[in-house]
C-alpha cells in the first residue's frame, strides 16, 4: 500500500527527524508493527505521529493520553493538519451537566445515570436521538482544540456531552481519549462495541507510563463500603452467609491496617476463601440494583442511587484473577483494601497485540528487548530513536547540569539535618535566579518536611511560592508565575500533575521554568506492593533487569519528565540541579541521557557554580 500525500506538514521548518519519523510511523503501521518513537520532550512527537498516520491513510485511530489535560495538545495538532473527523473522550462523570458536582464514585455515577435515563428525566440524553455523528464532530472541530469548551458547548445546546462525543467517535478517524478507554476492557467494550481492538491503530502517548500502569485495573473497597454492603444484604434479604463473609473481610482489613501511606500485603488466598465465587457477588449487586431502581421508578424517590455491593463485586472479580495481589491502605483517614496487578502484562497484552498496529511514544524508554518482554509484546517491533539518528534536538549549550553531591534523599539519611540542608540549597537556588524554579520531590512527606525548614529559615523573607496539592491546576500555576513577574518557587511531587505531560509556557510557547531542582532521586515508595512486583517480574526478567526497571528506570523517567518542563522550545535556557549524589551512578545517567557539567561537593561550591550559570544563561 502506498502513502497518502494529501495532507501537508503544517510547520514551515520541521525539527530534525520529524518528517523521517513520520514516514517510519506510516511504514510500521501499514505492516501491522509496534512502532516505538523515542524522542525528547519538545521534539514534536504528536506532529510526527499524526502526519505518519495520515500518510498511512488509517481508518480508525485510538490515541490515548494519561490525563484529560493532555487531550488538548493532540486535538490542536489534528486541527493544524486539517484532519476531518476526530473526537475525544474522558470521564463521563466529569462531563455530566447534571451530576458533575455530585460526590459520586464511578460506579454510583453510572447507577444514577442509568436511572435518570430509565425515568426519562435526563433531557440532555433525550436530545441525543436528534443528533447525528457529523453534528458532534463539527462541534469538536469548532472549538480550536479545547475539549472543555466543546463539553460546555454541547451542554448549552442541550446534548449530553459524553453520549454526543461517543456518537462522534463512532464515525471519527481519530479518537483522543484517556488511558482507561484502551486499557480497561470493560470501558473499551462498553464504549466501542461492536468494534474490537483489531479495528484500531492505537497510539500510546507518554508510553513510559505503561511500566507503572497497574493502577488502571485497581479495585478498591473501604470499611465504609463494607458496612453499607452489609446494610444492603440485610435490607434486601440476601443470604446471611454473605453478611458473615463481609464481616470477616472487614476484620482482615482492620487487622492488617498499614502504617502511613504504604500498602500492606494481605493474604490473597485467605480473602479468596472468605469471598468465594465472584459471580455470586455480581448477582447480589445486580439484585440490589434492580430493587433500588424499581423503588425509585414506582415511588418517585430521589434520583441519586448507590449500590455498595457493586464495589464488593468488582473487588472479588479482580481478586480472582491470577497475577494480582491484595493490600490494605489508608487515605485521608479512610481504611480499606485494594487489588492490584503485579505486572504490566495483565493490562497491556491484549490491547497492544490485538490492535491493528501500535505506536508507543516517549522521551524515556528502556531497551526495546526489555520493553517487549515487560509488556508481553508479540508483534514485530520497530524502534526510532530521534537523538541517536539525528543528534540533540535542543542546543546543548542552552542547558547547564549540576549535581549537588552533598545531598541525598536515602531513607537511612533522612532526618532534621537532611531536610535543613535541602532547604538551604533550594533557597540559594531561588535567591540566585530570576525565573521560576521548579523543585521536584520524591514524595509529599519529603516535600513538606523540607518546606517546614524553608519557611523557618526564610521566616522574615517574602517568598513567592506554590505548593502542589490535589486542587492545584496548570492554569493556576501559569497565571501565578506570570502575575508575580515570573520569579516563583514551584514545589511539586515527582510523577504528579505539574511534572508530566503538561505545558508551563508563556503566550509564545517559551517555558516559564528557568531551573529544575530534583530534590532527591524519585524512587518508588518501598512497600509490600513494590516487593511483590519485584518478585513477580524477577521470575521473567531476572534480578538485574527487574531492579533497573522498577527502581532506576522509574526514578529516571520521573526526573526526565520534570526536566522536560524547562525545555519546551529550542530557545529555552535552563539550569538543571540533580540534588542527590546517587545521580552520578552510571545507570541513572544512562537512563537520563544527560551530560553533567559540574559536580558540586559542598554548599559554597554549589552557590558559586549556580550563580555563574544563572548569569550566563539569563535564568
Amino acid at each position: 500500500m502506498g502513502l497518502n500525500n494529501q495532507h501537508d506538514f503544517p510547520y514551515t521548518t520541521p525539527r530534525k527527524g520529524q518528517l523521517e519519523a513520520a514516514r517510519s510511523v506510516a511504514e510500521a503501521v501499514q505492516r501491522g508493527e509496534v512502532f516505538i518513537l523515542h524522542a525528547p520532550t519538545g521534539f514534536g512527537k504528536t506532529s510526527s505521529i499524526i502526519y505518519g498516520l495520515l500518510q498511512a491513510n488509517v481508518d480508525r485511530v485510538l490515541y490515548v493520553v494519561r490525563t484529560r489535560n493532555e487531550i488538548q495538545p493532540v486535538l490542536r495538532e489534528l486541527k493544524r493538519f486539517n484532519a476531518e473527523k476526530y473526537s475525544f473522550l474522558y470521564s463521563a462523570r466529569r462531563m455530566c451537566p447534571l451530576l458533575s458536582g455530585e460526590d459520586l464514585s464511578h460506579e454510583d455515577f453510572w447507577e444514577t445515570c442509568r436511572l435518570l435515563r430509565l425515568r426519562g428525566e435526563c433531557s440532555y440524553f433525550n436530545m441525543i436521538s436528534e443528533m447525528e455523528a457529523h453534528n458532534a464532530i463539527e462541534v469538536v472541530r469548532s472549538v480550536d482544540g479545547m475539549p472543555q469548551r466543546a463539553v460546555k458547548l454541547l451542554a448549552v445546546q442541550g446534548y449530553c456531552p459524553f453520549f454526543a462525543l461517543k456518537l462522534a467517535a463512532s464515525e471519527a478517524q481519530f479518537i483522543v481519549a484517556t488511558y482507561p478507554y484502551l486499557f480497561r476492557p470493560d470501558i473499551f467494550q462498553g464504549t466501542f462495541e461492536p468494534l474490537d481492538y483489531s479495528d484500531f491503530v492505537v497510539v500510546v502517548d507518554e508510553a513510559h507510563s505503561l511500566l507503572n500502569i497497574s493502577s488502571l485495573l485497581e479495585a478498591r473497597i473501604t470499611l465504609d463500603d463494607i458496612r453499607r454492603s452489609i446494610t444492603e444484604i440485610q435490607e434486601y434479604g440476601l443470604p446471611e452467609e454473605m453478611e458473615k463473609a463481609l464481616v470477616a473481610l472487614g476484620s482482615e482489613i482492620s487487622r492488617n491496617k498499614p502504617i502511613g501511606q504504604k500498602l500492606r500485603r494481605m493474604d490473597r488466598q485467605k480473602l479468596l476463601e472468605i469471598l468465594g465465587d465472584p459471580e455470586a457477588w455480581a448477582d447480589a449487586a445486580q439484585d440490589v440494583r434492580i430493587a433500588k431502581i424499581k423503588e425509585r421508578l414506582e415511588e418517585g424517590q430521589p434520583v441519586k442511587i448507590s449500590v455498595a455491593l457493586t464495589r464488593v463485586a468488582r473487588f472479588a472479580e479482580l481478586l480472582a484473577v491470577e497475577g494480582t495481589g491484595a493490600y490494605t491502605f489508608t487515605n485521608n483517614g479512610r481504611v480499606g483494601a485494594t487489588v492490584l496487578p503485579l505486572e504490566p502484562c495483565l493490562v497491556t497484552r491484549e490491547p497492544l497485540n490485538e490492535s491493528k498496529a501500535a505506536v508507543l511514544a516517549s522521551g524515556t524508554l528502556p531497551p526495546s528487548s526489555m520493553l517487549r518482554d515487560l509488556l508481553c509484546i508479540k508483534k514485530s517491533v520497530r524502534v526510532y530513536d530521534v537523538e541517536l539518528l539525528h543528534g540533540p534536538v535542543f542546543p546543548p549549550q542552552n542547558q547547564y547540569v549540576i549535581v549537588a553531591a552533598e545531598l541525598t534523599s536515602k531513607y537511612t539519611s533522612r532526618g532534621r539535618e537532611t531536610y535543613q540542608l535541602y532547604a538551604r540549597y533550594i533557597l540559594e537556588t531561588y535567591r540566585s535566579t530570576v525565573k521560576a524554579v521548579l523543585v521536584v520531590y520524591p514524595s509529599y512527606e519529603f516535600m513538606h518536611n523540607i518546606l517546614r525548614n524553608i519557611q523557618d529559615i526564610a521566616r522574615y523573607e517574602k517568598l513567592n511560592m506554590i505548593v502542589e496539592d490535589k486542587a492545584t491546576s496548570i492554569e493556576d500555576v501559569v497565571e501565578e508565575i506570570q502575575r508575580r513577574s515570573r520569579h516563583m518557587l514551584v514545589n511539586a511531587v515527582a510523577g504528579g500533575k505539574l511534572t508530566e505531560g503538561i505545558e508551563i509556557v508563556d503566550e509564545n510557547g517559551r517555558s516559564l521554568i528557568g531551573v529544575v531542582f530534583i530534590a532527591g532521586v524519585p524512587y518508588p515508595q518501598p512497600d509490600d506492593y513494590l516487593q511483590d512486583q519485584y518478585h513477580a517480574l524477577q521470575q521473567r526478567l531476572g534480578e538485574k533487569n527487574t531492579r533497573k526497571l522498577l527502581l532506576d528506570y522509574t526514578a529516571a523517567v520521573r526526573a526526565r519528565q520534570a526536566i522536560g518542563r524547562a525545555r519546551r522550545s529550542t530557545e529555552d535556557r535552563a539550569i538543571i540541579v540533580l540534588g542527590d549524589s546517587r545521580f552520578t551512578r552510571r545507570v541513572l545517567r544512562d537512563y537520563l541521557r544527560i551530560k553533567i557539567d559540574k559536580i558540586a561537593f559542598n554548599f559554597e561550591e554549589y552557590s558559586s557554580v549556580l550563580r555563574s550559570a544563572a548569569e550566563a544563561l539569563g535564568v
